[in-house]
């Protein structure tokens, strides 16, 4: 067998056994005259749309990081001082304060006019935000300066340079880092049930306590491991495309 086949075939023994023993079985069950059915029960919609709100918390946030992550980024490469100061302070102020304490500050004081969902997204957007931004600005780093000089001597002026020439590259060298950005922040997601925004985690601390039973929240730590693994391999693919050309 190959190292590939082995690895499919722990992953899939994983999956099978951790789901076998841990799959609430009850959030399926429907008592009636007839005796115990299975349907798709308000609790098991319940849990699949607490999926999707972890995935449209998780995709909002990572969309909102890697928008205003760039543009920090791109700041602190700019000539002014004061602007300089105020990201490296933002940056600070985010990466030094928790992210429970930051959702909290957005739906309870800031964002008091918005819904608890839309505020999570925010914060966890500019929470993702300021660590992008240091990963682009090292990304921009490891692009040999001497490609710049060479593009302004060849008459293209700052912008088209970082756009046409040093942001590809930088892409290429930060994507590792971005993904594991990406992953970090899908877990993080679990926090918002703090603000009581009903996210998967949340939803299967809610099961627990109907069933009198853990398996949900074990449960829910297998549905996590596949998200990561397939989000894993699709970077992967997206590399080994980008890396088609070396």
């Amino acid at each position: 067998m190959t190292q590939k086949s082995i690895q499919a075939f722990v992953f899939f023994t994983i999956i099978i056994l951790w789901g076998y023993f841990s799959f609430p079985y009850e959030i399926l069950q429907v008592s009636d005259e007839a005796g115990v059915r299975y349907a798709f029960t308000p609790n098991a919609k319940a849990y699949v749309l607490s999926y999707g709100t972890t995935i449209l918390l998780t995709f909002c946030a990572v969309y909102i990081g890697l928008v205003v992550g760039f543009i920090l980024a791109l700041i602190r490469f700019s000539p002014f001082r004061v602007l300089n100061f105020i990201v490296d302070e933002f940056i600070d102020i985010i990466r030094g304060t928790p992210v429970i304490l930051q959702l909290m500050i957005f739906a309870f004081v800031i964002f008091t006019f918005l819904d608890n969902l839309y505020a999570a997204i925010l914060a966890l957007g500019l929470n993702s935000s300021a660590y992008i931004a240091e990963i682009v600005r090292s990304g921009i780093n490891s692009v040999d300066k001497g490609q710049m000089e060479a593009a302004r001597a060849m008459g293209l002026d700052y912008q088209s340079t970082m756009r046409e020439i040093i942001l590809p590259q930088a892409l290429k060298n930060i994507l590792p880092a971005l993904a594991n950005e990406f992953i970090s922040l899908f877990k993080e997601t679990s926090v918002v049930g703090f603000i009581s925004v009903v996210d998967i985690t949340m939803q299967s601390k809610s099961l627990q306590a109907v069933l009198y039973n853990p398996k949900p929240i074990i449960f829910t730590g297998l549905v996590y491991y596949v998200s990561v693994k397939i989000f894993s391999l699709g970077v992967r693919l997206l590399e080994k495309r980008l890396n088609q050309n070396d």
